[in-house]
């Protein structure tokens, strides 16, 4: 298949208020001239950046406010998204996390994540995927991962489980997908440095080298889904690190991992919160 062109096109990016996000929507109408469909549940922020961005690259931005651990309201995104204008990408990027113990998290916390890190993403992904090939303009979804769904992560163990998900699913439909003239691309960050990092425990690892910066994993993401890659980590470091886990017994990585992690927990609880 031909790489995916985004000029002029309408592009749906959710968890578009902040972090990796706003930066990919960002990208997206400086770099590409893409049109916006911003989707987060604070509509607020993602008004100023629609402003900002048809200022200054010119580009329509529509905003969706919405709350996708609600699955009516995931329908709503997919009717409003698609009223007025063909959507041509969809970057499948909202989610949440929890770093602490997994014990500590309420059923209902559970059930929250779950709901937006998994269920949104496949419905949305079921809606528009057919969507898209029946438009037949050759358009593409990415889904936003993670490391961690490579990896089985302590202290982040729901949400890593929640990626490992999204990655095999999204990997699979990606195969079944071929020769429909769309694309879908799983696309595995690392630990990025945006408000998100620095306002929870994780900001430990501010200032390292195990956070990658924000436009450089939204460029590496977008230029994934471009190209129509199946799977794609940024950064590399990251990439070593995956590939040296290969390598080593899955024990011994998870044990390194919770090591670290819980030196973050314990630092965080040490400190006053930012």
């Amino acid at each position: 298949m031909e790489n995916m062109n985004l000029r002029n096109r309408w592009v749906l990016v959710t968890g578009a208020s902040s972090g990796l996000g706003e930066e990919m929507a960002r990208q997206l109408a400086t770099r590409h001239g893409a049109n916006l469909v911003l989707v987060a549940r604070r509509e607020a922020p993602m008004q100023a950046l629609a402003k900002s961005l048809a200022d200054t690259a010119g580009v329509s931005c529509k905003v969706i406010a919405a709350d996708l651990s609600r699955e009516d309201e995931v329908q709503r995104v997919f009717a409003e998204a698609t009223a007025g204008q063909d959507v041509y990408g969809v970057v499948l990027n909202a989610g949440i996390t929890w770093f602490g113990e997994h014990l500590e998290l309420s059923w209902e916390q559970c059930q929250t994540l779950m709901a937006t890190n998994v269920s949104s993403v496949v419905q949305l992904s079921n809606l528009f995927l057919p969507y898209l090939r029946d438009k037949g303009q050759g358009g593409g979804v990415m889904l936003v991962a993670s490391m961690a769904g490579l990896l089985p992560v302590p202290y982040q163990s729901l949400y890593s489980g929640s990626k490992a998900f999204i990655t095999h699913f999204g990997l699979g439909v990606a195969e079944e997908l071929a020769g429909s003239g769309v694309s879908m691309t799983v696309f595995c960050p690392g630990g990025i440095a945006t408000p998100m990092t620095h306002n929870s425990d994780l900001r430990y690892f501010e200032n390292t080298a195990f956070l990658q910066e924000v436009g450089a994993c939204a460029h590496e993401g977008l230029q994934a889904m471009i190209k129509r890659k199946n799977l794609w980590v940024p950064g590399v470091l990251n990439r070593s690190q995956l590939f040296m886990s290969r390598l080593a017994p899955r024990k011994l990585i998870t044990l390194i991992t919770r090591t670290a992690y819980r030196k973050a927990l314990d630092a965080a609880a040490q400190s006053p919160k930012p």
